[in-house]
């Protein structure tokens, strides 16, 4: 198998340097998960489940990912925090089990609670449905930059109370910076710049819209019902308090993290039913019957296919056995960056029926778009609703289809989705 040819070669090239085996390990693998994800992970699967060598490991079966997925203790999110200090913006989704991540995580989550879903439903729905309905006389549309890209970036603009300097100035911002977070570690200097740079304007902004919230606060204007305002009027009780540079920076790393992800998923949830025409037929009649649960498991099963990323990184803290007890158990060292192949979990057809079918009748307990344990997807209840009803506006549309020819691929810039053009019958 060529990926492991070239991480040997790799690890060779580089002499024991255990640190930099890991970090050009994770460049390695990124390369070979975009061309052929599915022939890689298959291989891993059935000869070498759990491939450990030189630092470096890939686990790539259900219930292993599972498994280390649930172990924060012991698979730690280390490798994201200094990324973030880099910045100047630690935030909880970069902290470990410490009473600082419960802390934070539970205000967030007080500020930003379920009761708000319906909410939120109906502005996406909204939102979504009002920008095709704009592209309906014309007869296309690009579904990223005029759709996946705008409803989560207006969600944030009204829900949290950041709406940017302008929406192009947010959506920017984000997606530098969760590449530097997120993405960047094999330390690329010139996305570092960019997020430095970046992180500066996005920190002035948000301090400003701080300051002069808890202003009109003082001076008895309790403001708009947002994550903003609720973040300020809970720093009055102690338990709820988090200081303004800690709110500033919990804000942004929500908001990092909230609008290119959502946007890349849906976006290539859609790519994946445009590329299967006997599905998109279904999945249309689905949209057209607004039958929302139904087109929630059409846009949740393309990704299983089409994840918007194949995978989440751990750094082992300790000795672990992996599957203990069975005939692959595997120690993962104390100190080995962790590649946990949610992609392949997905796949792995000792727990996933008939995986390479596309099926609407799977459990949601077979999809990992939003990860497990105690770092589970901070919006995954939003994007349970909020993806679907996206996708759901354009499947809508009569005869949906790419533009034709090349024109109608999907465009990347780096890791994330540019554009997406479609063609629909005019209203």
């Amino acid at each position: 198998m060529l990926f492991l040819d070239e991480f040997e070669a790799l690890a060779a090239r580089l002499a024991g340097d255990v640190e930099k085996i890991g970090k050009q390990a994770i460049g390695l693998l990124e390369k070979h998960t975009e061309e052929h994800p599915e022939m890689l992970f298959a291989f891993l699967r059935e000869t070498k489940p759990i491939f450990v060598a030189h630092g470096f490991a890939v686990v790539t079966r259900f219930e292993d990912v599972q498994e280390i997925l649930n172990h924060p203790n012991e698979f730690t999110v280390a490798l994201y925090l200094p990324k973030m200090e880099a910045i100047s913006v630690p935030f909880f989704l970069g902290f470990d089990n410490t009473p600082q991540y419960e802390h934070d995580v539970s205000v967030m989550r007080l500020a930003m609670n379920r009761d708000d879903l319906p909410s939120v439903a109906s502005f996406v729905d909204q939102t979504a449905n009002q920008l095709v309905a704009d592209a309906a006389s014309a007869g296309k549309i690009d579904a990223v930059s005029g759709l996946t890209d705008l409803v989560p970036t207006r969600l944030v603009a009204r829900y949290f109370g950041t709406p940017g300097p302008d929406e192009a100035t947010q959506l920017r911002w984000t997606r530098i910076l969760f590449n530097e977070t997120f993405l960047n570690l094999k330390d690329d200097p010139e996305i570092t710049a960019q997020a430095v740079e970046a992180s500066a304007e996005m920190r002035s902004y948000l301090d400003n819209v701080i300051a002069s919230r808890k202003a009109e606060i003082a001076a008895g204007n309790a403001g708009p019902d947002d994550v903003v305002g609720r973040l300020l009027h809970m720093q009055s009780t102690a338990q709820t308090s988090l200081n303004d540079t800690s709110l500033r920076n919990n804000l942004f790393g929500v908001i990092v993290g909230a609008i290119p992800t959502t946007s890349k998923a849906t976006a290539l949830a859609l790519n994946e039913l445009l590329s299967r025409p006997d599905v998109l037929i279904d999945a249309q009649r689905a949209a057209k019957n607004d039958d929302n649960q139904l087109v929630a498991a059409y846009m949740s099963e393309a990704m299983r296919f089409a994840p918007q990323n194949p995978g989440l990184l751990r750094k082992c803290a300790v000795d672990y056995i992996v599957a203990k007890g069975t005939l692959r158990e595997t120690t993962i060292p104390a100190g080995t960056i962790t590649f946990v192949a949610t992609q392949s979990a997905m796949l792995d057809d000792h727990i996933i029926d008939e995986p390479e079918d596309f099926r609407v009748d799977r459990p949601p307990y077979h999809y990992m778009h939003f990860g497990s344990g105690m770092h589970t997807c901070f919006g995954q209840y939003i994007n349970r609703i909020q993806i679907p009803l996206i996708g759901k506006a354009l499947l809508q549309q009569k005869n949906l289809r790419r533009v034709p020819g090349s024109a109608g691929e999907l465009i990347q810039d780096g890791p994330f989705p540019t554009s997406l053009p479609v063609e629909f019958d005019p209203v």
